[in-house]
């Protein structure tokens, strides 16, 4: 039977397996026949120009925790770098908040998962499922995500190198063919608002599918306590990584764009699996099973990403015995993994994938929850901006540039997409997720209060655990 531990088995992952933890929960081959799919429904043409704008803002973005993963490494990871940096009160806030964004990002990949193999045996093998058989798929790979996660870190992160590595090769030699077949119908235009129906409002809605689809280079920061070096290799990876895959998306999405034609992207993010379409149609059904076997395999490789930093952040909070049940604080006595905090992911993954896959469908419940994660990761991000500033003009190190005016440009950015998912009021359900995150922000500070009541030495203690410092910190 597993004992308890209280801490992660330390100095026990390396620079590209931290590397490839925050590369697979981007997902490069998931969001490149989802993510980008789910931006070309609202910038059609345009597509393009909203990933670059997505890729800019997530550089800046990822400059926080470039800045943060410099001074402390904690499996709290957000949650720990605001409480240091803006005190205790919000950093419990923050990690309130985190728990919205990757304990629902999980289930919108599963849901996906189950949409994409029902679609991948209909489409390659004419099988016509019925509709429901989604839901045994995804629990397959709820359940794959809970032993491969179970079992420890590494096996994990190996696993997610491998499929990470074969995706990349595999989808950038599959958009130079659809570059190269498009011929004279290349052009500067996806990269211009005019390409969009909607302009720029188009534009902004796309750029929030398209920062879901960079929502994952933060999933380094929780390995703070398992990594080796962790100071040097999360922010050398978290860099890397913003770089690498954004420099692949916008490949991707303009080969996606002049290959199908950039007047007739109304009809690509119609269709279920548009990219998967082209390959089965321009290059024959060879290429068409090999992306589905890599983009399977990526979903898997992603989800299972997605839980490994969720269920630390789990871990974090318990140990610190706030908002969570105290006992996902523990670890397994052999796998030395937060076994306590898996069990209870899984059980919420598993939840939330039925309610809203037989809510509004696979693919439309995992859009929903995607917009929906977004806007709980932009919030994160932005309280993580304002800490940084705070945090070193404590230290007394504090740099104009790097820790001022980088975090103040990612905050305007980040709200951008923000306002347009308010205003104008987008069409049912699209409406909807910035009521959850509004409801989810006030059961947060209900559960404030009254931790403070009860046991305001908890409030003081929030996020001070963390691999390597003790250092106090103050509210």
């Amino acid at each position: 039977m597993a004992q308890s531990y209280g801490q992660l088995a330390k100095n026990h992952v390396g620079f590209w397996q931290v590397l490839f933890q925050s590369v697979s929960q981007m997902g490069p081959g998931l969001s490149a026949v989802s993510g980008l799919t789910a931006a070309a429904s609202f910038a059609a043409g345009a597509m393009p120009l909203a990933i670059i704008l997505a890729l800019i803002a997530s550089l800046l973005g990822a400059n926080t925790l470039i800045q943060f993963a410099k001074k402390i490494s904690s499996a709290g990871g957000y949650y720990a770098f605001v409480a240091h940096g803006s005190g205790p009160r919000m950093g419990i806030f923050t990690g309130w908040i985190y728990l919205l964004y990757q304990g629902i990002n999980a289930p919108a990949m599963i849901l996906f998962f189950g949409f994409l193999l029902r679609s991948v045996l209909d489409m390659g093998l004419g099988m016509n499922l019925p509709r429901w058989t989604w839901w045994p798929f995804a629990l397959a790979a709820a359940g794959f995500v809970w032993y491969i996660s179970y079992k420890g870190i590494k096996p994990s992160l190996r696993y997610s190198m491998v499929a990470g590595l074969i995706e990349f090769v595999v989808f950038v030699i599959l958009g130079t063919v659809l570059v190269e077949k498009a011929g004279p119908h290349n052009t500067f235009a996806p990269f211009l608002p005019a390409s969009s129906p909607r302009g720029w409002a188009g534009v902004g809605m796309a750029m929030v599918f398209g920062l879901f689809s960079f929502a994952g280079y933060g999933a380094a920061a929780p390995l703070g306590e398992e990594a080796k070096n962790p100071k040097k290799t999360i922010s050398r990876a978290v860099f890397l990584a913003v770089l690498i895959v954004g420099i692949y998306y916008v490949f991707i999405g303009y080969a996606s764009t002049v290959g199908w034609g950039l007047n007739k992207m109304s009809s690509y993010a119609s269709l279920p699996l548009p990219l998967m379409t082209m390959a089965q149609k321009d290059l024959g059904p060879l290429w068409f099973w090999l992306v589905a076997i890599l983009v399977i395999n990526g979903t898997l490789a992603c989800i299972t990403a997605i839980h490994n930093a969720q269920v630390r952040v789990l871990y974090a909070l318990g140990r610190d015995r706030l908002v969570v049940p105290e006992r996902l604080g523990q670890t397994h006595a052999v796998h030395r993994s937060p076994f306590q905090a898996i069990h209870f992911q899984s059980v919420i993954n598993i939840l939330v994938v039925s309610l809203v896959g037989f809510w509004l469908g696979s693919f439309a419940g995992f859009v929903f929850l995607g917009e929906l994660m977004t806007l709980s990761t932009l919030m994160v991000h932005i309280f993580a901006n304002f800490s940084l500033t705070r945090y070193y003009k404590r230290l007394g190190e504090f740099r104009v540039l790097v820790h001022g005016i980088i975090p103040a440009l990612a905050t305007v950015l980040y709200l951008f997409p923000i306002y347009f998912t308010v205003y104008p009021v987008p069409n049912f359900p699209d409406n909807i997720p910035p009521y959850v995150v509004g409801a989810w922000i006030i059961m947060g500070g209900i559960l404030l209060v009254r931790i403070f009541k009860q046991s305001p030495d908890r409030i003081q203690n929030a996020g001070l655990i963390t691999g390597d410092t003790s250092e106090e910190i103050t509210g």
